[in-house]
């Protein structure tokens, strides 16, 4: 077993170095583009759930450029330098490819809208409405409508892509997480194409998508064979048009009259979700959609409380990434700054991009802070900062006052950078780094006072990609073989703390968020006798016994003298000959548990040895009449 332990520290050991090795050493410059990067020092590290790590670091960066505003406040405090240094406070997240998390994209589309909410509430919607899952950390995501000027306001400039969700596929620069555990983690800027129609879903009652159907129009009547979506617009005074919705003769209605979500985010991109209760022409408006078809196929699966979704899917380089949104620019390709990026000046910034393995790297530079020595990033500088933690491919997000990272501290989420607002801004999405825990059947078959034997099976491993089980218990670290594993060598009645860990394929170990204490059985006490001390006055009953983990009740148990119960009281009982004369019969029953459930026991006129012999030998054949005249 110790060899088994010290090879897998010894594993995580050399993947930690692995890892690190990407990392530059703490004053060793970066140089892309004639940009320049250096770490003088780490302020802060944590290492988070699945081998997300986070890293604050205080560095300085120089850039090729000139000319421009030095901190990005307007130009009063002076002009960039080429070449010269200036202090940076730099926030990163490293999420490795293998680990059982996924990276998805989340905005706050409550009421049938969008809100903008700062990216700790964000987090909070999103595990208020995906109970399985759990956020580790977070960044601010897409550019958006600050100033709530569209007739739908606060919308992202791009995509909304969550979980296989397309809430919003209107988009212009666009970066995908595959969550496939593979180098190909990260799709940044390709071009954004959709279905040429949008997509009907119908679903069982087990939530499983049964069918899909084209929608070929979309307010308007379908032709022969084809399937129309009813939803009303906002205009340009923000109001909700409400829209009328006329079933033919020749046609099939269905309304989704309390939608889960209906987001009209304008005449050509609509999300609707909900449970079909309606069948009538009739006006909707605010939260509800409809399906009208002409197609046979379509309304042979379509009814009342049957859940639907209509939207539209991506195509090409984004076809089947479930978890898309909007981004800036393209900082950097194959290791190559792009000189087109045009970002302007230094402001705070927000960076994601992948490591040539594909670990995915999440970057917040802070500036507009010059007195503070944050002074932000251009283009340049973006990329040798990224450039310093191994990143191959960089895309830029929004950035000033949204740059926002958090991570999760037990129940606490930390704002780890220092936005430029002088608080947290309230944005229109962020991307969550989530993680659902493996569905595991675990139960333990067998135990005694120094072994225990669990079984383990994974029921559904999500995201993890898991090779073989582990099991740590007593310091004892063993791997799961064939849905099994033994203890030995532990101590009666004895807590353990039980910690689970899988191995990838690759071997890399990861712990999985799972707590759970389970107790060796107690030790089974032994019975001698009870002890009868007579005066001319009183009976007084001890009970003598050795039960060394309190597996007994013997300190209270029930004794029976001629048919009538009493109680020991912290293991005596003492009875007055006023009311006991002699003893015709004496009878103990005390429960033992040793960690099984209680048993109880019988022995009659346990007072001497000879007949608790006597009765010790009856017992079971006493028990066994019992049993057949109950």
């Amino acid at each position: 077993m110790k060899k088994i332990s010290s090879f897998l520290l010894m594993l995580l050991s050399l993947l930690v170095i692995a890892s690190f090795a990407q990392v530059k050493a703490l004053g060793e410059i970066t140089e892309i583009a004639g940009a320049k990067y250096y770490a003088e020092a780490i302020v802060e590290s944590n290492k988070l759930d699945y081998g997300v790590t986070h890293t604050k670091e205080s560095g300085f960066t120089a850039t090729s450029l000139s000319g421009y505003d030095v901190d990005g406040l307007g130009g009063q405090t002076g002009y960039v330098v080429k070449g010269q240094f200036y202090p940076q406070q730099v926030n990163f997240l490293e999420i490795p490819v293998s680990s059982g998390v996924k990276i998805t994209n989340w905005g706050n589309l409550n009421n049938h809208r969008w809100t903008l909410t700062t990216v700790r509430n964000l987090i909070a919607d999103y595990e208020s409405k995906h109970p399985d899952w759990r956020v580790v950390a977070a960044i601010n995501g897409d550019f958006f409508d600050i100033g709530g000027k569209g007739n739908l306001p606060y919308q992202t400039n791009g995509a909304l892509v969550s979980g296989g969700e397309h809430y919003k596929t209107t988009s212009g620069g666009t970066v995908g997480f595959t969550n496939n555990g593979t180098a190909n983690s990260l799709i940044g800027n390709q071009a954004v194409t959709r279905t040429a129609y949008m997509q009907l879903a119908v679903y069982n009652e087990r939530g499983e998508i049964t069918k899909e159907f084209n929608i070929e129009k979309i307010n308007q009547a379908p032709g022969d064979n084809q399937t129309a979506v009813y939803f009303a617009n906002y205009n340009a005074s923000k109001e909700i048009v409400p829209i009328d919705v006329i079933v033919s003769p020749n046609s099939n209605g269905y309304f989704v009259d309390a939608a889960e979500l209906a987001l009209p985010n304008n005449t050509n991109d609509f999300y609707g979700k909900g449970k079909i209760s309606s069948f009538v022409s009739k006006t909707i408006g605010k939260g509800q959609f409809a399906i009208v078809t002409n197609n046979p196929s379509v309304a042979a699966v379509l009814g009342k409380d049957v859940v639907i979704r209509a939207q539209y899917e991506y195509t090409g380089a984004y076809a089947g990434v479930g978890d898309v949104c909007g981004g800036g620019t393209t900082i950097m390709r194959d290791g190559v700054a792009n000189p087109d990026a045009g970002l302007g000046d230094r402001a705070p910034r927000t960076v994601v991009g992948k490591k040539a393995d594909g670990t995915i790297v999440m970057m917040v530079v802070d500036g507009r802070q010059s007195e503070r020595n944050m002074y932000g990033a251009d283009r340049y500088e973006l990329a040798a900062i990224m450039a310093s933690r191994g990143v191959v491919d960089a895309y830029n997000l929004d950035g000033g006052g949204s740059s926002t990272m958090v991570i999760r501290n037990g129940d606490e989420l930390r704002v780890m950078n220092s936005p430029s607002d002088g608080r947290e801004r309230s944005d229109a999405n962020c991307l969550l780094i989530v993680v659902h825990e493996p569905d595991l059947d675990l139960k333990v078959s067998e135990k005694t006072e120094t072994s225990m034997t669990i079984q383990l099976d994974v029921i559904n491993p999500y995201f993890h990609k898991m090779d073989k089980l582990y099991v740590r218990m007593n310091t004892q670290l063993q791997e799961v073989v064939e849905g099994e594993v033994t203890f030995t060598g532990l101590k009666a009645n004895r807590e353990y703390k039980m910690d689970l860990f899988y191995k990838t394929p690759a071997g890399i170990m990861y712990q999985i968020l799972f707590q759970q204490y389970v107790s060796t059985l107690k030790r089974i006490p032994e019975f001698h006798i009870v002890d009868l001390e007579e005066t001319s006055t009183t009976f007084t009953f001890t009970p003598n016994y050795y039960d060394q983990d309190q597996a007994s009740n013997l300190l209270t148990a029930s004794l029976f003298v001629n048919g009538v119960e009493h109680h020991f009281v912290n293991g005596t009982l003492t009875l007055n000959k006023s009311e006991v004369t002699r003893l015709n019969e004496v009878k103990l029953v005390y429960t033992v548990d040793i960690g099984l459930g209680g048993t109880d026991y019988t022995v009659i006129n346990p007072m001497f040895y000879s007949t608790l012999t006597l009765n010790e030998v009856l017992f079971p054949q006493l028990t066994f009449i019992d049993n057949i005249y109950e």
